[in-house]
């Protein structure tokens, strides 16, 4: 009899226990819907300064392509400037020429 197995019988499933059971579910399901309310709110929040971020570096954005187009406004001024005086170092270059 040593080698003997004691097999627990089932308890009875009284309707005061499923109700027990029940409310067990109950607060769990509720616990996982705020949890889940939560993390929704979290993300929302989230996304809000996603959307913040994203507006800024659009911004920022912008107003590097304002500054580019201002430096490529002066450098064509610069060119035509250069252009000039080329033509006109051209033109002394010319003059002082000895003529054979």
């Amino acid at each position: 009899m040593a080698d003997a197995v004691v097999i627990p019988f089932p308890t009875p499933v009284t309707p005061a226990s499923e109700q027990q059971r029940l409310r067990r579910a109950l607060v769990d399901l509720q616990t996982a819907l705020a949890e889940q309310k939560r993390a929704l709110n979290d993300w929302r929040f989230a996304m809000t300064e996603l959307g913040v971020g994203v507006a800024g570096l659009g911004q920022a954005l912008g107003s590097y392509q304002a500054s580019l187009g201002e430096v490529e406004t002066k450098l064509s001024g610069l060119k035509s400037e250069a252009v000039k005086l080329e033509n006109w170092a051209d033109g002394v270059l010319a003059q002082d020429a000895p003529k054979a």
